[in-house]
């Protein structure tokens, strides 16, 4: 039943209220652990009355408590690192242990006692654990070691969440991948569905759902990714949580220095750069400090690190030109279609075009294009301009300890990054001067404070402000390149500048990305209050969290307009030709003022409990209520198209909401699992759980509300017989017939998106070293946010074929429509430190579809329908779907020096003692891609749209598609695809074809030499892509394009770095 109006906000007031009532306060600190024990004597009787005490061994933080009458003890709230734990009763020796507990670690702790007396102790080594007995999600932990040893191409820890079971890349192309974040998708989740933790508080930047800071590896204590079954303390994403822990200062001062260290020297020539003259330039340095310490000896401690990267990258593209008789309108040994004469129909004479015939316009625009710089067909120029990248980043933190346990901290992260990238992206322009130039500033501040008000009840406050400042500008900023050619400018605002956005195909498109300039700045405060309260056999949490999102913006889209050669035979057939005498087929582009001040806010509450029932088994059960508003705009000036009425209205208005949408109110997550250990052994666990989990949304689809008339107009030209379009007016105020305007809508009860996990798996300990673990995963979404356009005419040849709504172009609806599915089986397998050896490695064989991977397109899926009033027969295989992935880190302390198995002593043991290898091996099968026209061909009749890749048509399949040995030069088979009659649809799927797999293995080579007592150096030989394998991209998929079938880039070659690292 749906739940609106007053009545169900004052639902939610009340149910808030019950929770804090119920606990006193309320989030649970997600990144802190517990370590849960029983006492028993000589005869496995249970020991009440024991007291137990439990000291942090790098700060001296003490707790102590005494065991229930069940002779239980649980210790929750406690941060990571290891813990000596002490155990004394009357007529016992004293036990003393030490554990390590990891990030958001359960650990358990069976102590015995023997007979004697309190002043004995004995100590007792607590068995390696390398299974959680009691939790029934599945994770997968990150140590300092794996940190701070394994090769990381780029230093970004984050990139080692990509080890874990059920995560796969980003879709080329994505999102997030275009704008340089690190994202993943997780058990079939989308790329935006994770949340990034540090700290225990939200890490997130609204715009994607991406990170906001991310801190020095020197500066990461340890991380853990939960992937699947996780309980109700955790939520806001549906995907994996990734829960990062900074590191504290300690009684001990230590701190490192280093310097890693790239030239073009040391690097192998990507497989499409040129093998003529020099390779392109390539410079790297990334350089650092980190000092922690004790500012109060056990009581107050300081953390601080700066690190800097300074890179200049020579960025290769191959491209089509014209060459100099071209842009002469001599085009007799062009490779395309022959030119017609659009008057009579006929050829030129020699294929040359009088020079009377030629626009000065179309001239002046084909003189942009640089000159042919080799001689190869469709791909006769080469460039390797430089990418310059700037980015500073620091971290600071102060912990303080109050006494009995509880203590304050403040952590403050900045990120500061000025990047040029002397090309856009897929789709724009592929030969220099067209780059961006991206901002990006961000900023965390927290400050918590966590208090044992009693040995069985914890509570943790903590508040949290950040802000994410991002700036994406077009190279040609503030410079009137359209005046240069004598193209008109759309916009008065100079910000808007540039060259317009020009496609001629069959040669590579020019003029500044049609995105830009766009900046934002978005502040997102956080409170987050939890408490712990153990009882008998119950771990008791409740927790309630408030988000509060501001955001200041504008994205001035379509600001220069486009211009559209084809090479279509509406007029010469061949797309240059068409340019040389001012003839475009298309032009658009739109006039704005679209400003924006977005508001949203986000409350969420939950009770968990986990139930220890009996020595071999472990339930854990909650429920979370989460809630986000829309956003709206804090002055409502905004517009949305209204279905009801077919028009546009202002937001707030008309029955309209005020963001678009109406709030949803219906989300209620359960949560339960278990952990079943068989036998007495505890080396064996059993675990499983089913949970739904809610998705918050990313910002970005919400800026939808300015991008509808008045505060944006976009509009669509098409010449008409006796009213051509021309090059000195492109963009015509006045038209015999006017083009509709676009429009943008929401449906009304757009819901929240959710998922339903379900997992059910074992895990074996394997000796004192290795583990084993096997699980099955699944999961289906719901709700998924998708778009389409719910105007769009039907397929037909008639040359006027309208739209349902004549009055506007394309209405795009953003609608919660979509779903998907997964199954997974999952194997991990570990060896912690065992004859110099440690190992993690993870295999999935997994499928996902859907019926829209994402809200935004990527380079092999538009994710948007070709038919949208059918959007369901889009139905195919995830853009991110990678059947197979095989991931495996490893760890080798060489066996030569002192103390080892191939004694070495003297001289030879200061070279050849100390040496370690790690490495990281990747392999997985190829993602799907889509085959569709190109972008410019309306083959259906039925109208472009704002999203996806243009008019979003496919072709038809009519044969097999696939090819027995696919190269870079024929990944499929081209013949196995045609176009379809005109005013239909192409029978072809969505993410029919697999495109090619990839392969890496990166490897370290360090050596570690004591400078002195205090002092160490480690040398570092780092080689990424060590065995130089090719590893191809996506191939071109629009049927029509002079290169359809061809793959033209690869991931990056060999590359070797240098470090030299002071750990002090």
């Amino acid at each position: 039943m749906s739940v609106t109006g007053v009545g169900a906000e004052v639902r939610v007031i009340t149910v808030f209220a019950m929770i804090i009532l119920a606990v006193g306060t309320s989030l649970t600190q997600t990144h802190l652990g517990s370590i849960r024990g029983t006492v028993i004597d000589p005869t496995d009787a249970r020991v009440a009355g024991a007291t137990v005490e439990i000291v942090h061994a790098s700060t001296n933080i003490r707790r102590v408590l005494t065991t229930s009458g069940e002779g239980m003890f649980v210790f929750s709230q406690l941060p990571p690192g290891e813990f000596s734990i002490s155990i004394g009763r009357d007529g016992y020796k004293t036990y003393v242990s030490r554990m390590v507990l990891q990030v958001s670690q359960r650990l358990r702790l069976e102590a015995q006692l023997e007979l004697g007396v309190v002043t004995e102790q004995v100590t007792v080594t607590a068995p390696d654990t390398l299974i959680e007995l009691d939790s029934s999600a599945l994770t997968t932990v990150i140590d300092n070691q794996q940190i701070v040893q394994l090769p990381l191409d780029g230093r970004n820890f984050l990139e080692l969440a990509l080890l874990a079971a059920g995560t796969s890349p980003s879709p080329q192309g994505s999102a997030a991948s275009v704008r340089g974040d690190f994202a993943m998708s997780v058990n079939g989740a989308r790329e935006n569905a994770n949340a990034f933790l540090l700290d225990g508080a939200y890490n997130v930047d609204p715009k994607l759902n991406t990170p906001a800071v991310r801190p020095t590896i020197d500066a990461i204590k340890e991380f853990r990714i939960l992937t699947s079954t996780y309980d109700a303390s955790f939520g806001r994403h549906a995907g994996a949580q990734v829960n990062v822990t900074t590191k504290t200062g300690t009684n001990r001062f230590s701190g490192t220095a280093y310097e890693f260290f790239r030239t073009e020297e040391l690097n192998a020539r990507n497989v499409f750069a040129p093998t003529a003259g020099p390779a392109p330039d390539y410079r790297r340095n990334q350089f650092g400090v980190s000092l922690g310490g004790p500012l109060i000896e056990d009581r107050t401690f300081f953390f601080i690190d700066y690190e800097g990267l300074r890179l200049k990258e020579g960025v290769t593209k191959i491209a089509n030109v014209p060459t100099l008789a071209e842009r002469q309108g001599d085009l007799s040994a062009s490779l395309l279609t022959p030119p017609t004469n659009p008057f009579t129909g006929q050829r030129f004479p020699g294929d040359v075009i009088p020079a009377p015939f030629l626009n000065p316009i179309g001239k002046a625009i084909a003189n942009l294009y640089p000159l042919p710089n080799r001689n190869v067909p469709f791909e006769n120029y080469i460039a390797s301009p430089n990418q310059r990248d700037r980015n500073d980043r620091f971290d600071a933190r102060i912990d303080h300890t109050l006494g009995t346990g509880s203590r304050l901290t403040a952590r403050y992260s900045f990120g500061d990054r000025r990047l040029f990238e002397p090309f856009s992206g897929t789709g724009f322009a592929e030969v220099p001067g067209f780059g961006s130039n991206v901002e990006r500033r961000a900023q965390n501040l927290m400050v918590s404070h966590t208090q044992v008000i009693s040995p069985a009840v914890v509570n943790d406050l903590r508040v949290v402000f950040s802000r994410v400042s991002t700036g994406v500008f077009h190279q040609n900023f503030g410079n009137s390149l359209n005046s240069t050619v004598g193209l008109p400018e759309m916009s008065t605002n100079p910000r808007d500048f540039g060259l317009s956005f020009i496609k001629v195909t069959g040669y590579s498109p020019i003029g500044d990305e049609f995105n830009n300039p766009q900046h934002s700045a978005t502040n997102l405060l956080q409170v987050l209050n939890s408490l712990s309260l153990v009882r008998g056999r119950h771990l008791l949490k409740a927790g309630f969290d408030a988000h509060f999102t501001r955001q200041k913006a504008f994205r001035d889209v379509q600001s220069r307009g486009f211009l559209t050669f084809t090479s279509q035979p509406y007029f010469t057939g061949h797309a240059l030709a068409d340019l040389l005498l001012g003839l475009p087929l298309m032009t658009g582009g739109a006039t704005l003022d679209n400003r924006q001040q977005l508001r949203t806010e986000s409350f969420n509450a939950f009770v968990q409990d986990e139930i220890r029932l009996n020595s071999s088994l472990t339930v854990s059960a909650g429920v979370r209520y989460e809630v986000t508003s829309p956003p709206v705009d804090t002055n409502d000036r905004a517009n949305v198209f209204d279905p009801a009425s077919q028009g546009i209205v202002q937001v707030g208005t008309g029955g309209v909401p005020r963001g678009g949408y109406a709030t949803d109110y219906n989300n209620i997550a359960p949560r339960i699992g278990f952990a079943w250990t068989p036998g007495m052994s505890n080396n064996t666990v059993v675990r499983g759980g089913y949970g739904i989990y809610y998705n918050r949304s990313a910002l970005a689809p919400g800026e939808g509300l300015y991008f509808n008339p008045p505060f944006f107009d976009f509009n669509l030209w098409y010449p008409l017989p006796g009213a051509p379009l021309t090059l000195a007016n492109p963009f015509p105020a006045q038209f015999p017939i006017a083009t509709p305007p676009s429009a943008l809508a929401f449906d009304r009860n757009l819901k929240t998106p959710w998922l339903q996990q379900w997992s059910v798996g074992v895990q074996q300990q394997i000796g004192n070293r290795r583990s084993l673990e096997v699980n099955y995963v699944g999961s289906k979404g719901h709700n998924l946010l998708t778009a389409r356009d719910i105007n769009q005419a039907a397929p037909s040849p008639h040359p006027y074929n309208l739209r349902p709504n004549p009055q506007f172009g394309d209405i795009v609806a953003l609608e919660s429509t979509a779903t998907s599915r997964y199954n997974a089986l999952q194997v991990r397998a570990q060896q912690r430190m065992l004859n110099g050896l440690t190992m993690h490695a993870a295999y999935t064989l997994g499928k996902g579809t859907d019926d829209a991977s994402d809200f935004f397109t990527s380079s092999g899926d538009p994710n948007f329908p070709q038919d949208s009033n059918n959007p369901k027969v889009e139905k195919g295989r995830s853009s991110f779907d990678v059947r197979h992935r095989f991931s495996m880190s490893f760890s080798y302390a060489l066996p030569f020096g002192l103390d080892q198995r191939f004694v070495v002593d003297g001289w030879a043991s200061h070279i050849f003692g100390n040496w370690t290898v790690a490495g990281i091996f990747t392999a997985q099968s190829g993602s799907p891609f889509t085959v569709a026209l190109l972008p410019e061909v309306d083959n259906s009749n039925t109208g472009r749209a704002a999203l996806g890749f243009g008019m979003n048509d496919r072709p038809n399949l009519i044969g097999d598609p696939t090819r027995p040995n696919p190269s870079a030069t024929a990944w499929f088979n081209t013949t196995a695809f045609s176009l379809p009659p005109y005013g239909s649809f192409g029978n072809a799927g969505r993410n029919i074809l697999d495109g090619p797999g990839f392969q890496n293995l990166n490897l370290a080579l360090l050596k570690q030499a004591s400078l002195n007592e205090d002092l160490d150096l480690q040398i570092r030989l780092e080689a990424f892509n060590v065995l130089n394998r090719v590893n191809l991209g996506l191939p071109d998929a629009f049927l029509g394009s002079p290169t359809f079938g061809r793959i033209l880039s690869a991931g990056s070659a060999r590359r070797l770095q240098l470090g030299l690292k002071l750990i002090y």
